[in-house]
């Protein structure tokens, strides 16, 4: 009789390792996942991505300058709206991870170059197509 409240005691504790175990394997499992995810192709040669979100108010001034822009522009644009589109938005954490922002400092307006460069920001995207040739 003895022998048995000291069994369900260890029964217990290795129950409970077992669990804690399995646990923290499928976390370090999906940490991997996420670590390893290939990074998508760079924008093609002429080509630039330009991330905005519906509603917001630095995207709506370039996508103004756009209008009078696109009709000489050097360059193609492709735009992907991250507000309302997950893939876009998953997208672009992508891209500002390659280019090293940290995700808690990321947002729209975000163009990114054929060659992988980030630009952030109204003023500094507009002064870049400004500048191509």
């Amino acid at each position: 009789m003895r022998k048995f409240p000291i069994l369900i005691i260890v029964l217990s504790l290795a129950l409970l390792g077992g669990f804690i175990f399995i646990s923290s394997r499928n976390q370090s499992d999906s940490s991997q996942n996420v670590v390893s995810a290939a990074p998508p192709p760079l924008p093609e040669k002429g080509t630039y991505e330009f991330f905005w979100g519906d509603g917001c108010p630095h995207c709506a001034k370039v996508e103004e300058f756009f209008k009078g822009w696109e009709a000489t522009a050097p360059a193609k644009i492709n735009r992907k709206e991250v507000y309302k589109n997950k893939e876009n938005a998953n997208l672009l954490v992508q891209r500002a991870l390659s280019c090293g922002i940290p995700q808690n400092e990321l947002g729209v307006p975000l163009m990114v170059t054929p060659e992988g460069k980030c630009l952030t920001g109204d003023a500094p995207i507009i002064d870049f197509l400004k500048g191509l040739k």
